[in-house]
């Protein structure tokens, strides 16, 4: 026969009964979760429970109230602590807790839902309701079996569905924009001159107006080598951008650092004003 004892417990100015199990019956497994034992003063912070014990029967209730105090981004630590207890334990597999949890989490949304919204708790209801959404949402975003009801798991692909397709449509738009911009046949550079077409494209660079403001400007120099690379060919041939990219380097007393250099020889025409 289990011997119970009945302590009286003062604490904030209130009394209360506390009924504590014997050894025997606290031996028996908990079901899925990782319960506090009674009058475990430093308890890991995800077991679940209160000081004079772990109330067996409501430890349901006691992980949607741990779940009110736990930030989104430690969703996960809070569910792999009770589904390790549970596989340590061989209470469920990975497969039965997953459902077993989206099930507590799916009951417990319907019941908030369902609460009346004049009572004197709807704030903290609306509050408790979104702490729940929030976990079925990290909780879908972990079902590898789709194992949530089937109405969720369609809802849920067609959702997705729509989002690619716009996103779809989005970059098709983009795509048919940027292909107004594309060239069937390059410019044709004389095989051996690329460097001279590059030296007007410099002189290009430095060119100024009367206002004395230069002609264009840009805060890159590798557009000019995509301008060369993407609208010009050499000999025939397509001239890569590391190529192109290789006329516009830094330079440090007229001499390219780690570049190519265009040398005299190669610069055979000069853009001068119109008198």
């Amino acid at each position: 026969m289990l011997r119970q004892f009945l302590y009286g417990v003062i604490f904030a100015d209130r009394i209360y009964l506390i009924a504590l199990w014997s050894p025997n019956c606290l031996k028996m497994k908990a079901h899925f979760f990782k319960l506090r034992k009674p009058f475990e003063l430093f308890p890991h912070p995800y077991t679940i429970g209160n000081l004079f014990g772990p109330w067996r029967k409501n430890a349901d209730n006691h992980f949607i109230l741990k779940l009110q105090s736990i930030p989104e981004e430690k969703y996960v630590e809070y569910y792999n602590y009770h589904l390790n207890h549970s596989l340590k334990d061989n209470t469920a597999t990975k497969e039965v807790f997953f459902k077993e949890i989206w099930l507590l989490i799916e009951t417990r949304i319907g019941y908030f839902q369902n609460r009346n919204p004049y009572g004197s708790t709807h704030e903290q209801d609306i509050n408790t309701l979104n702490r729940l959404r929030a976990f079925q949402k990290f909780l879908i975003s972990i079902d590898k079996w789709n194992l949530r009801p089937l109405a969720n798991v369609i809802t849920e692909k067609d959702r997705i569905i729509q989002e690619l397709t716009a996103k779809n449509e989005q970059l098709k738009m983009q795509l048919d924009e940027l292909t107004k911009y594309e060239v069937k046949q390059k410019i044709s550079i004389e095989n051996g001159y690329l460097a001279t077409m590059v030296d007007l494209v410099q002189q290009l660079r430095t060119l100024q107006l009367p206002s004395g403001r230069l002609l264009v400007t840009s805060d890159h120099k590798t557009v000019y080598a995509k301008i060369i690379s993407k609208y010009f060919s050499h000999g025939e041939k397509n001239i890569p951008i590391e190529t192109a990219r290789n006329y516009f380097v830094e330079v440090k007393e007229d001499i390219p650092i780690k570049g190519t250099s265009v040398y005299t020889d190669q610069q055979i025409f000069k853009i001068v004003p119109a008198k």
